[in-house]
């Protein structure tokens, strides 16, 4: 389903309907769905009126949470509400209600993820100008973003190789995402493994997903695979942009016009919870 102002309410009726399967959750990447991308992971912040209506929404579930890229603190001091449930690095870092939880996976990995960051740019500057480039170091992950060089497309084509033999070298693998690449453990934790764990943990019955990235995918295939498994009620719901990967539409149950759809859907999930409460 594609949504536009007629189907707004077609979108908001498939996910109350979800979230009425008490206990329910509802969780959110944060960039490109509660934020615009920004030239720079700092410069992300709210969309006017998204946090006002994440809250809203979420006080109407069991559990509300983000499931993101970022570091814990970084997102949690962006998103700053503190009820919320939040799972960084993709599944590798967890606040919840105040007790942090790191994956043991990520320890392990936070030597080489540092060594593997230092040797990328080493390498890389040897062949191109590092201008524009920016080296995220989330200690049990890592992103190198490259949107901002003054020749992406050129930059990405040098620096994607670097990055797979510093992976292969340090027992790390690799992802990418929109003008960026990413450092990770060798471990299967994703933003899948994690919303599967949350919906276990606490027998929820409904999920309501929101995502804009290839990293979303694998929340959106969890969704489904217990939906169809499981009886699960989850919707997936895609944000569309101009750097959209084509998987994150055809993964989608929802497609959203841009983050401006995103708040305008989660007032309408909050107004029809609201209504029956």
């Amino acid at each position: 389903m594609s949504t536009t102002a007629n189907t707004i309410e077609q979108a908001a009726a498939l996910c109350t309907d979800a979230l009425a399967a008490v206990p329910s959750g509802l969780f959110s990447d944060f960039d490109g769905t509660l934020s615009p991308i920004a030239p720079t992971p700092p410069e992300a912040m709210f969309y006017p009126g998204a946090g006002e209506a994440l809250a809203r929404a979420a006080a109407h579930v069991s559990v509300a949470g983000i499931i993101t890229g970022r570091a814990v603190d970084d997102v949690r001091a962006k998103v700053g509400l503190p009820e919320l449930l939040y799972v960084g690095n993709h599944g590798l870092e967890w606040l919840d209600g105040g007790e942090r939880v790191d994956h043991e996976a990520g320890l392990m990995a936070e030597t080489g993820i540092r060594d593997a960051m230092e040797r990328i740019a080493s390498r890389l500057a040897e062949q191109t100008s590092l201008e524009g480039m920016l080296f995220e170091n989330k200690r049990l992950s890592a992103s190198i973003h490259y949107r901002n060089a003054p020749d992406p497309v050129n930059i990405g084509l040098q620096l994607l190789p670097i990055v797979e033999e510093e992976a292969a070298a340090h027992g790390l693998r690799t992802t990418s995402g929109k003008m960026l690449v990413e450092l990770r453990p060798v471990a299967i934790v994703s933003k899948g493994t994690a919303l599967e764990q949350i919906v276990r943990q606490r027998q929820l019955r409904g999920a309501v997903f929101f995502g804009d990235d290839v990293t979303d995918v694998d929340g959106f295939r969890a969704l489904h695979r217990m939906r169809d498994q499981e009886g699960l009620k989850g919707v997936a719901i895609a944000i569309r942009s101009a750097e959209v990967h084509p998987d994150v539409i055809a993964e989608a149950d929802v497609v959203l016009d841009g983050v401006p759809d995103t708040v305008a859907l989660l007032n309408r999930i909050a107004e029809r919870l609201e209504a029956t409460a």
